[in-house]
Parts: structure tokens; C-alpha cells; sequence
């Protein structure tokens, strides 16, 4: 992209760029965060479980040399040996590993979630050039890449070094330990090493996420005449106005629950018309449509005034005329007032209001 077209894409992509790139397997996702929290997940798992697993571990392997008298010393004897050792090992390890992979997916769907692509895995020539790979690593982001990592490296160095360097008086005790004593300072000390290297890398991941998620928009980005033709294009589609006209009678059907019952009264065709007219004397200066409607419309109109004891009324001649005359929102125009008038005096009488 030259810099002429990134200047020129100011516009925040639409949901329909952001959809096509998601179906192609472009979305924004951190490998460092995804590392981070795994390797974080899994060194606290083997804290919590170390005591559960040694001791899986030893009964196992007591189990498994304790009957080292019933094997042939054979090729099949070693074997079959070596395949239950390594499966009392797998078996001891169990938690560590369901952890890490529980973990891993948790992570990359949260990211955005799996989708399933065959772009990515497309037989592309151009992948298996070897000036394509060597470019790859010189451009803008094979720099940035190499810069993140050695950044990683520096940061991981120096909280290790800053770690030891407060263990250096503990080092020097271990003459004076045995062998168990030796190995229990070991561990608690790569423990706490791994611990904290994760949790700096956590928060390092989380930038990068923030970072990556901004420069995924910013690549997304689209110039205005883009922006036009989308919005052009995708008007034109039938399906597309298909489902924006279905979008717009579910929240049109949605407003009606709420507008009908503060009508005064609907007016009928009886069959193919229906105006919800309201009138309140202290506020409006004529009555005023809050909603009308043909055919369905007006059939779901009159069932929600009888649930909201909204009186009907059937005038043939004022209902095509108020529907035909007047939008909703708007009053009634003054050669109707008469009959209109005529109306609201029949709905008030009957309702005691004068």
C-alpha cells in the first residue's frame, strides 16, 4: 500500500469489511497473550497438583519396578516395559497438559473466536518462493516482529537476573543442604523465575493485543468513494433489502406494542385500515396518528388496542382518509377535524369522560 492510499483510507471499516476479512480468516489475534496465559496457566497448574502428581508418579513407578521380576528380558519385555513407563508418566502429567489445551482454545476463542477457512489453505506458488520468505523478513513488520522479540528477550532477562540477584545469600546456604533440601530450592526457585518472566509476559501480550486489534482496523481502513460503492452496492442486493425491510417491520411491530395503548381510539375499514388517533387537549392542538396501518398491519393494530382496551371504531370514509392524508406522528388536517371530532365525542361518552 503506498503511503499516497493509507493516507487517503480515513474511514473506519464497515461491518461488512470487518465480516468478509473474519470469513477469510482475518482476525485479530495475539500470540504473545495466547503463550503467555497458557504457559501462565500451566506452571499453576503443576504448582497446585505438583503433591498429586509426584505421589501419582512414584506409586506408579514403584508399581512399575516392583515388578520388574515378571518381565522376560526381552525386545518385547523392554518394550512392553518402556510403554507402560511412559504411559504412567502421560497418566501423571494429565492435569498439566488438559490445562494447557483447555486453556489454549479458551484463549484463541476469546480472541474472536474459530473459524473454519479453506483461504489460509490455498496452494499459493508464491509461499514456497524463497525471495518472497527474505522480503518477509525485511519489510515493515518482520521488523517490528524482530524488535517485539528482542524486546521479550530483554525483559524476560532482566526480571530473571533481578530474581537470582535476590537469591544469591540463599545460594550460597546450599553447601550446607542435602540432596532433597538442594532440589526443593531448585524447584521453588525456577517456580518463582517462570511465575513472574509469565506474568511479565501477560502484560506484554495484553498490549500487543491492543496493538494488534488497532492495527487490524487500521489495515481494514477504507477510503470515502469505498465507503459509497459498499453502501451502493449492498443497497442494491435483494437479499440485503430483504432482510433490512424485515429488520424494520420487527421494530416497527415492537414500537406498536408501546404506541397503541396510549391511543383514544383506532379507527377502522373495517378490514383493510386502522388509525390509532390520540387527543389531549392540554398539550396538542388537533388530534394526532400515533400509527397506521394496512391489511396486516391493521389487523395487528386492532389486536393489540382489544388487548389494551383501546376502543374500535369503524368509519370506512375516515379511516382511508387519515390514512391516506396523514403520517404518523403528525395531527390531523383541519378538513377532518369534524369528523374526527365526531369520533372522539362517541369514545368519550362511552367512556364517562364527558
Amino acid at each position: 500500500m503506498s503511503d499516497q492510499d493509507k493516507h487517503s483510507k480515513t474511514e473506519e471499516p464497515t461491518s461488512k469489511r470487518l465480516s468478509e476479512a473474519r470469513e477469510k480468516g482475518n482476525i485479530p489475534r495475539s500470540r504473545e497473550l495466547s503463550s503467555s496465559l497458557t504457559l501462565l496457566a500451566g506452571i499453576v497448574t503443576l504448582y497446585v497438583t505438583s503433591g498429586l502428581m509426584l505421589g501419582t508418579l512414584k506409586s506408579l513407578t514403584a508399581d512399575v519396578f516392583g515388578g520388574m521380576g515378571t518381565y522376560q528380558i526381552t525386545h518385547a519385555g523392554i518394550q512392553a516395559l518402556m510403554v507402560k513407563m511412559a504411559g504412567n508418566a502421560l497418566l501423571s502429567l494429565a492435569p498439566f497438559f488438559i490445562v494447557m489445551i483447555l486453556v489454549g482454545v479458551a484463549v484463541n476463542f476469546g480472541q474472536g473466536g474459530i473459524v473454519f477457512t479453506l483461504d489460509k489453505l490455498e496452494f499459493n506458488l508464491d509461499k514456497l518462493n524463497p525471495l518472497k520468505g527474505v522480503s518477509k523478513i525485511f519489510n515493515k513488520d518482520g521488523v517490528f516482529e524482530g524488535v517485539k522479540s528482542l524486546v521479550k528477550i530483554f525483559i524476560a532477562g532482566y526480571v530473571g537476573f533481578k530474581i537470582l540477584k535476590e537469591e544469591v545469600t540463599a545460594l550460597s546456604y546450599l553447601v550446607e543442604k542435602d540432596i532433597p533440601g538442594i532440589m526443593e530450592f531448585i524447584g521453588r526457585l525456577s517456580f518463582k523465575l517462570v511465575l513472574h518472566i509469565s506474568g511479565v509476559m501477560l502484560i506484554l501480550g495484553i498490549l500487543d493485543l491492543l496493538f494488534v486489534k488497532w492495527r487490524h482496523i487500521e489495515n481494514l481502513k477504507m477510503t470515502k468513494q469505498e465507503v459509497r460503492d459498499e453502501h451502493k452496492n449492498t443497497e442494491g442486493d435483494p437479499h440485503v433489502k430483504a432482510k433490512i425491510r424485515q429488520q424494520r417491520m420487527m421494530m416497527y411491530k415492537r414500537r406498536l406494542r408501546t404506541t397503541i395503548p396510549k391511543a383514544d381510539v383506532v379507527i377502522t375499514n373495517p378490514t383493510h385500515y386502522a388509525v390509532a388517533l390520540k387527543y389531549d387537549k392540554t398539550e396538542m392542538a388537533a388530534p394526532v396518528v400515533l400509527a397506521k396501518g394496512m391489511d396486516y398491519l391493521a389487523l395487528r393494530i386492532k389486536e393489540i388496542a382489544k388487548e389494551n382496551r383501546v376502543m374500535l371504531v369503524e368509519n370506512r370514509f375516515l379511516a382511508r382518509e387519515l390514512y391516506a392524508q396523514v403520517k404518523e406522528g403528525e395531527e390531523i388536517p383541519e378538513a377532518l377535524y369534524a369528523a374526527v371530532a365526531e369520533v372522539l365525542a362517541y369514545v368519550y361518552s362511552i367512556k364517562g369522560k364527558i
